[in-house]
């Protein structure tokens, strides 16, 4: 009995190994996770989607605090209070972080790899949440210091570090390392506004700014096709390759013209071609036919032509 469960054992062993389930037992949950996304196919919506929701959101950010400023430079100075405008303004910025997250969790679902730039981007979300409770006194048992230089360092630091993770979607093209350039540039701007005794808000506000920019331009590359990120469900371009070197005739099959691409330019000055006259070609058989078209024929021979 115990001879005939080894067996069993060893028998399912071989058909793990030989059928690919043994090597699928040892994958991280990562790993698992990664494959089974990529079985699932690719999702109905795109990356150019998760660049749209995140460009709304950073503008609902800005328009959120520009009514926040209003409110408190023209009824909050007073100490009086509004319930529809804050309810108003607190709708706006929870419609805003709904949009981010949506997203961020896009991004997450439909781009491969790239762990620690979708870690940042949900972290960096959950920090402006906090921060925005914060701000508006809603965790009353926490000291929050609004204008606090380190504190205003250190989230401009983080952010800067999320806005530069980014360049992992496409980090080979030029255009992608020229928009987070700037998206980090603008990030780091916000040091100033610490130096100058500004409360963390205005850091935030900055964050929004750059990352307008960073979506919007991102979103516009993608429309374009000027940048290239590699998503679940996405199949890589496969080129038949076939010889006929060893055949009974060996052949060499050209690419008609019509197949090849071709540039714009190259596509103007084939229409220009077709529009202009060609020129009509001579074609000289010999050396005397050769001579009579640069010098004329003689008289002589056209007497004897003649004749």
């Amino acid at each position: 009995m115990g001879k005939q469960k080894v067996q069993t054992a060893r028998a399912e062993r071989r058909r793990k190994n030989r059928t690919g389930e043994a090597a699928a037992e040892k994958l991280s949950r990562w790993d698992k996770r990664e494959n089974l996304r990529e079985k699932r196919g690719k999702p109905k919506y795109t990356l150019a989607d998760c660049m749209r929701f995140g460009m709304i959101a950073n503008i609902l950010f800005v328009v959120f605090i520009l009514i926040c400023l209003i409110y408190y430079y023209t009824i909050g100075i007073k100490g009086k209070y509004s319930i529809p405008f804050e309810v108003v303004a607190y709708t706006i910025e929870s419609v805003a972080f709904v949009l981010f997250t949506i997203s961020a969790v896009w991004i997450d679902r439909l781009v491969r790899a790239r762990r620690g730039m979708k870690f940042l981007l949900i972290f960096y979300i959950i920090v402006e949440v906090m921060l925005m409770l914060l701000e508006f006194n809603f965790v009353p048992f926490v000291e929050y210091p609004g204008v606090s230089l380190p504190l205003m360092l250190l989230h401009v630091i983080f952010s800067a570090g999320v806005s530069f993770s980014m360049l992992m979607l496409d980090p080979q093209s030029k255009r992608m390392q020229i928009i987070v350039t700037i998206t980090t540039t603008i990030i780091l701007a916000g040091m100033f506004l610490g130096l100058a005794g500004y409360r963390i808000y205005a850091s935030v506000l900055l964050n929004a700014i750059a990352f307008i920019f960073f979506f919007t331009a991102t979103y516009r590359q993608l429309l374009e096709e000027e940048i290239s990120v590699d998503c679940y469900g996405d199949r890589a371009g496969e080129t038949a390759f076939s010889s006929t070197m060893f055949a009974d005739t060996p052949t060499m099959i050209e690419v008609p013209e019509s197949e090849k691409p071709q540039t714009l330019a190259q596509k103007a000055k084939h229409v220009v071609n077709k529009l202009t006259p060609a020129d009509e070609k001579i074609v000289l058989t010999d050396d005397d036919e050769e001579f009579e078209y640069e010098f004329g024929a003689d008289a002589d021979d056209e007497d004897g032509e003649d004749a």
